[in-house]
This record gives structure tokens, sequence and C-alpha cells, in this order.
């Protein structure tokens, strides 16, 4: 069976991306083959929401050649009423403190949104997943790393159902496929060996979430991320250390490449000195970028006589023109300067 995982859709009749988005999620879905599309909570950005796309989405899931099951999440926990229809092929599992289906050879359980820590549940959990079967565990939930701040949640509560590492391993799952993580595609190893996948919005829902977007697929007994065409942020930084500029601009050129302008909105950033005069390097760096539409340019650099005219480097430069074998001393200081300099502004 072939799978494809995604969550945090935000769809918002505000935000029409986001729909299109998911459309193109359906479109790789129906390219790959798959057999279920999961998502894993915050398909929608709140109830309201729910009710004005109804229509839109109901047309998007039925009439496809897969099953769409999704699990409602903290922004959407209100929208999947007994009575809603959102297609002929999506089921909603709303069912507390879990759901449960079967399909030949695997077994998903499903658990909605809730009030409830993930400890109270850690032992019915357990016992729902089988022995012989490929487990798949399906939440809207907070990894506690000491590394993921709010804005990875699109400034949401940090303690919404957290789970770690520790609670997560020995229950019995293949994979744990999570929602509410916006960032962008996570995936980690547990233990004992389950694998555990955050796939990211696949849209941008705000510019702290950078990087293209990508949707998981699970097929052959492994998880990849598929990249999607769809909306991003991504903001490229460089440093000019006095005597880099030529390379930092050969690297900028590369690496633009892979951002394509229709998806992705771009910040390019340039820091530190250079001996370039500073409105021609200005003028180089608008050149490079003026056939892009969805880019901005933040030239926050320097002409490095800002350096030469630095009392302390003029003493350092003073002492090694007075010492032999100092062949090359210059560029290094230039650079460690631009290292000082570039720190305190």
């Amino acid at each position: 069976m072939k799978i494809m995982h995604t969550a945090d859709v935000h769809l918002s009749s505000h935000h029409p991306q986001r729909l299109q988005a998911l459309n193109k999620v359906v479109a790789l879905g129906r390219e790959e083959g798959i057999d279920l599309l999961l998502v894993a909570g915050d398909l929608f950005d709140d109830d309201q929401q729910a009710r004005l796309l109804k229509g839109e989405v109901r047309a998007l899931f039925s009439n496809i050649p897969f099953k769409v099951i999704a699990i409602p999440g903290n922004h959407d926990q209100k929208a999947f009423a007994d009575e809603s229809f959102y297609g002929t092929e999506f089921t909603a599992l709303t069912a507390k403190p879990y759901s449960i289906l079967d399909f030949p050879d695997w077994r998903l359980v499903g658990v909605p949104y809730g009030e409830v820590s993930f400890a109270s549940l850690r032992e019915e959990l357990k016992q729902a997943a089988t022995p012989g079967k490929n487990n798949i565990l399906m939440l809207h939930c907070s990894w506690s790393l000491p590394f993921h701040t709010d804005e990875d949640y699109g400034g949401e509560d940090l303690r919404y159902l957290p789970v770690t590492e520790a609670t997560l391993t020995g229950l019995g799952y293949d994979y744990i496929l999570a929602g509410h993580f916006h960032s962008s595609y996570r995936q980690r190893i547990l233990p004992c060996k389950a694998v555990f996948v955050y796939p990211g919005s696949p849209v941008s829902i705000t510019s702290r979430e950078q990087g293209r977007r990508a949707v998981n697929f699970i097929a052959d007994s492994r998880c990849k991320a598929i990249g999607l065409d769809s909306p991003y942020y991504q903001t490229l930084e460089y440093f000019l250390d006095g005597s880099n500029t030529d390379s930092m601009l050969a690297q900028l050129a590369r690496e633009i490449a892979l951002h394509p302008d229709e998806y992705c909105s771009l910040t390019v950033r340039v820091k530190g000195y250079t001996q370039e005069k500073e409105s021609q390097l200005q003028a180089t760096l608008q050149q490079i970028l003026a056939s892009r539409k969805n880019t901005t340019l933040i030239p926050d650099f320097h002409g490095v006589g800002e350096i030469f005219a630095d009392p302390l480097y003029q003493r350092i430069r003073e002492r090694i023109d007075q010492e032999e074998g100092t062949q090359g001393m210059e560029e290094m200081l230039v650079a460690a300067f631009s290292q000082i300099h570039g720190e305190e502004k």
C-alpha cells in the first residue's frame, strides 16, 4: 500500500494559495498511485472556514482513486460533525480517545484533538497496535525538543499534547505520522525503529516557515519527502570578509537558481565588508536578481575602508609591516575585523 501524509493545510478563504497547494497534493497522490492520503490535523484554519470551503473540499475529495482520512486538529476540532460531508472518499476520525481503521496488512490508529496528556493514552494506544500488521499512529502533537520554538508550530502553545522520544518508543507502531509542526519536513528514527514524521505545512503559513514544502510518502517500507511546487519563504544570508566578494556572487547565482521565483518569496541579505565600491556591488546584486519578481534584497554591507580607519587595525597593521614572513596576514586581519565589526552592527 502507498500512503501520502500531510498536515496543517489551514485552508482559509482569505488565503487561496492553501487550497491550491492541497490540489497539488491530491494531484501528486494521483501521480504516485497512492491508496491513502492521511491529514494529521488542521485541514482548516478554523471551524468557520470549514463551513465556507466545504463545497471546494467536497469536490476535491470526491471521485478520486484513493481514500482521504483526517483527524481533527486544535484549529478544526469542531469541523467534522457527524452530518458533515467533505467528499465521497473522505473520512474524519473523530471518536475519542482514538479510532481504528484496518486495511489488508495495515492498521491505522487516529487520535483526534483533545485536552488530554499523551501519557494518559499511552497504554491504550499500545494495546491498539496489532502484531503482524504495519501499524500507523496518527497524532496532532508537539514534540518536546529545546530547539523547536512556538513559531515552528505556527505560534501555537508548545504544550499541546507534548510527546517525547521516551513516550513514543515501544508502543508497537511502525510509523508515527504527526501534525502541528509547520516549519518543514522532519523525520526521526526512534530507538524502537519506529519512524516519526512531521511533514510540515504544504504551503508556508508565515515567513518563519522556511524552505520548499513537502509531503511524506510511504512505500516499500520506507518514508521519504516529496517536494511540492507550492508557495514558500526562503532567506539566503551571505557574509563578506573583505576578499570573498566574487565567490559570494557566484554562490548567490547558484543558490537562487534552486528557488523558483514562481513559488518562492526570497529574501537575500548580504552582510560584512567588501573592497568593491558599495554602489558597484549594489548594482551587481540588483543585476543578478533583476529577473525575479518575488525577491527582497537587504544590502547590509559596508566598504572595507571602515576597517582600515579603525585605530586598532592600524596599530596591528603597523606591527605586521615590521615583521618578516607575514605574507597573507593582511587578508587574514581584514577577515577577522570584518567578523568583529559585523557582530557589532
